[in-house]
């Protein structure tokens, strides 16, 4: 990317600080649940291994959570502002995290999943809107693709450094990140010029816009002024759900953005991510459980960085469309093996199969589906209804994320893993037809662009 903009980027990284420790909540599970599976009291605080439902909460009451984030977040983000919403859930991330260290009782782990939850929803909800507003037209797609590189970054943290530190010490850890957010992004960061611009403070827009762009001050005003004219055409959107539903360009972006967010979650994306060690261990894989983990994290973050260098060069509906067609064929893959081995057949020689199949997944997975969805949240709506759409399509998305990971464990014991993988495999076909005929192309696009191709 030529001519970086240092300013922009590190802005944009400083707000995805906030994925970091959404990837964060996420993975805990991955490798807590085989602590407070275990008997050994020196692992387990708890001092017994958990129920299966007590097993089933853990891990599902963060989607809870999130699907009460968005709302809020949604709400707040119109009333004090992008910036100040990302401040604001960083608190409750804290106080989980807190909590988490010195949790004896599954209670209290309860309480503290939702209230990560809670953040976590938030973050899915202000990100994109923030740095789709304080992007550059060239390069929104790759900054758009920062979350999804935050939240691997995130997961990998956690599956490197969980298998080998205490429940309470990792807890005080992933203090660490969120505190570096709250005091960068609260000092050095500005409010995105687009929300200045609806509230009718123009020279608020104008300094937050020069602190995220280059020293060229004729360049600067004239964009602002394509944002000013961007602003007062869609001014006259009615504010409520029915009214923007009659709104054709609104309909369409709700429509695309909300369907992805379906079935990117009913390909079982978040059970493969909160239980990747437990289907590991189940596999019978000769290697490690936590080493594969690792290695699978390594390898999504490795993917999620080259796609997001791609997105502005192929454009989304591209790298979308191979990456549900690669998720397609890895779950039907593993599926396959599940089932051999739940028919007593000898896999003993495909031991290599189940990494290299979840491996082959998450590069999928993180090719396009992982990240795009939310870079389309950024960009196919309106600052006016960028907070309402983007609340939908969250509550949608952790909706779906809290419903299969709850019900994965009971759903395993009645059709096996074979059965839930071929059921991700059938809805990942789905999603790329969906990705192939119905998605338009925004590549190289400014908000106007899309909005009146939206409209068309």
């Amino acid at each position: 990317m030529e001519n970086v903009n240092v300013k922009l980027i590190a802005s944009a990284c400083t707000a995805n600080l906030m994925a970091f420790a959404n990837g964060n909540a996420y993975a805990w599970s991955s490798t807590a649940l085989t602590s407070l599976k275990s008997n050994d009291t020196l692992r387990n605080p708890i001092g017994r291994p958990v129920t299966t439902s007590e097993e089933s909460l853990i891990t599902s009451l963060v989607s809870l959570g999130a699907m009460c984030g968005p709302t809020l977040a949604g709400f707040l983000s119109e009333k004090i502002g992008r910036k100040n919403s990302l401040l604001s859930f960083a608190m409750p991330m804290l106080l989980a995290h807190s909590i988490l260290a010195f949790a004896t009782k599954p209670l209290q782990f309860y309480i503290a999943r939702f209230m990560l939850g809670v953040g976590a929803g938030s973050v899915f909800t202000v990100i994109p809107m923030y740095v789709g507003e304080i992007a550059e037209t060239r390069i929104r797609g790759f900054l758009g693709c920062l979350m999804g590189i935050f939240i691997a970054f995130g997961l990998l943290f956690v599956y490197t450094i969980g298998p080998f530190v205490t429940l309470k010490t990792l807890s005080f850890i992933l203090l660490i990140p969120l505190m570096v957010f709250l005091l960068l992004f609260s000092l050095f960061v500005p409010e995105t010029p687009y929300y200045y611009l609806t509230k009718g403070k123009y020279k608020e827009a104008e300094a937050s816009l020069n602190k995220v762009r280059k020293d060229d001050h004729c360049a600067n005003l004239k964009e602002l002024a394509l944002m000013r004219e961007t602003v007062e055409e869609y001014s006259n959107t009615g504010s409520s759900i029915s009214d923007l539903l009659k709104n054709r360009t609104f309909k369409k972006g709700l429509t695309i953005t909300a369907s992805l967010m379906a079935l990117q979650q009913s390909i079982g994306v978040t059970i493969i991510f909160c239980y990747m060690e437990t289907i590991f261990i189940d596999s019978g894989s000769k290697f490690s459980s936590s080493h594969s983990t690792i290695i699978v994290g390594v390898i999504q973050m490795i993917v999620v960085s080259f796609s997001a260098l791609l997105v502005d060069k192929w454009g989304r509906k591209v790298l979308l469309v191979i990456s549900c067609a690669g998720c397609s064929i890895s779950m039907f893959v593993l599926g396959v093996y599940f089932y051999m081995k739940d028919q007593r057949m000898d896999v003993s020689s495909l031991w290599l199969l189940p990494i290299a199949t979840v491996i082959t997944f998450t590069v999928s997975f993180k090719f396009g589906l992982g990240s795009l969805p939310w870079t389309l949240v950024g960009e196919l709506f309106s600052s006016q209804t960028k907070s309402v759409a983007a609340t939908i399509t969250t509550t949608v998305c952790v909706s779906l994320a809290f419903a299969t990971t709850f019900l994965f464990p009971t759903i395993k014991e009645m059709i096996g893993y074979h059965g839930s993988f071929w059921i991700f495999s059938g809805n990942a076909l789905i999603a790329c037809l969906f990705s192939l005929f119905y998605i338009p192309e925004t590549k190289g696009k400014n908000f106007q662009e899309i909005l009146k191709m939206l409209g068309k």
